[in-house]
């Protein structure tokens, strides 16, 4: 069989290596462009919470119930409108009221008793006056008396004393000059006696105006303690009031009723228990929450970021383009807050409110591959790698 064979060995010296050249060059100038991106590339790192949402820009406000109690009447209607003070909801606030009322007839009593008061107080200092010039009169009419019988007196004992002395010279009867003694000594009994009553009317126009004082000190003073009854009952009324108003349950601030609890009338219950969520209307933020060490010392603001609704498909409706605005610096629940704003155009088509879930990505670094290969292989020999977190690390080019 000489004529197989001859071709073969003709078609063997016929072969080159072209073709396995070309295969190890085009290799080659693959992995060195996979090393020269392995170590110069960058990729965007990022970092994603599944725990995302879109918030109005103020927060939102629970309506609760400030006191316990059983409900009369509510009008809590899902997505309704409501403004800042209004009442949504009213409790059974029977037994303040007649306490109120008891408070408020107490009050009023109180005030009728006061105006009684002044008045008889006024009266009294008014009738005062008179009452201290009518007894100065009869003083001083007494005290007229007094010097009128010692001026008579003294006139009786002038004469008494000449008769006595005409008398011894016998110049007068005996007998007169004994009747000008007893009428001396009349007149002094006289006198004696207006003195007395002139001290009397002193003594008992001093004593009434004492009694007239400490009668007026004593109205004042029952006034006082009416004063301070009043101010009392004033307080109480105050405090009732207050505690009828809270079993009003008003709305904290204009808005949306965005959540609201089954109650009806004849219901019971408790202080604190949640009525109602008012979203107050404003611009629309989205805010996620984070691990600790996903977010400390690595998001700050004016990060690019973006944000995926969960209802809405992004290869459809596309992403909500943001920025890092603000990153809590407390940890709370073990989470930490982060805020972000709008950097552009939201896309259309998407009713955007209050409440919508979803997945942020937050752009942390630009780095080389291999420093992405060093970092997770420091992370696996921490055992870092036995620790998931909540919070997934992905690299795009």
């Amino acid at each position: 069989m000489p004529a197989p064979y001859s071709r073969t060995t003709r078609a063997l010296g016929q072969d080159t290596a072209v073709v396995a050249v070309l295969a190890w060059a085009l290799a080659g100038t693959l992995l060195a462009a996979w090393t020269a991106w392995f170590f110069l590339g960058r990729v965007t790192v990022f970092e994603v919470s599944p725990r995302a949402r879109l918030e109005v820009q103020q927060a939102a406000h629970p309506v609760s119930a400030q006191v316990p109690g059983r409900v009369l009447s509510t009008r809590l209607v899902l997505g309704q409108a409501v403004q800042a003070g209004e009442v949504l909801a009213e409790l059974d606030a029977s037994a303040d009221t007649l306490r109120l009322a008891e408070e408020s007839a107490r009050l009023k009593a109180l005030g009728d008793q006061q105006v009684a008061l002044r008045q008889e107080i006024a009266a009294r200092l008014q009738a005062l006056p008179p009452d201290q010039r009518a007894a100065l009169a009869a003083l001083q009419g007494a005290q007229a008396r007094t010097q009128e019988a010692a001026a008579a007196l003294a006139h009786a004992t002038d004469q008494e004393r000449r008769l006595r002395e005409e008398a011894a010279a016998g110049s007068v009867a005996a007998v007169d000059a004994l009747q000008a003694r007893a009428e001396m000594q009349k007149l002094a009994a006289a006198r004696d006696a207006l003195a007395a009553e002139a001290r009397r009317l002193e003594a008992s126009g001093q004593g009434h105006a004492a009694e007239q004082q400490a009668q007026t000190f004593g109205l004042q003073r029952a006034l006082a303690a009416l004063d301070g009854e009043r101010a009392a009952s004033s307080q109480a009324i105050a405090r009732l009031q207050l505690d009828i108003a809270r079993h009003r349950v008003r709305a904290p601030v204009a808005g949306t009723l965005g959540d609201v609890a089954p109650l009806h009338a004849g219901d019971v219950v408790g202080a604190g228990q949640k009525f109602a969520t008012v979203v107050p209307a404003g611009e629309l933020i989205a805010v996620a929450d984070f691990e600790p060490k996903a977010v400390l010392g690595r998001v700050h603001p004016g990060q690019p970021a973006q944000l995926r609704l969960d209802g809405f498909p992004w290869t459809q409706f596309g992403s909500l383009p943001l920025t890092v605005s603000r990153v809590a610096g407390e940890i709370r629940d073990g989470r930490i807050r982060v805020e972000f704003s709008a950097s552009g155009p939201w896309p259309s088509g998407i009713a955007l409110q209050h409440g919508l879930p979803g997945a942020v990505e937050v752009s942390i670094a630009r780095v080389a591959p291999a420093v992405l290969v060093l970092r997770a292989s420091g992370q696996m020999l921490a055992g870092s790698s036995t620790r998931p977190s909540a919070a997934t690390s992905i690299v795009t080019p």
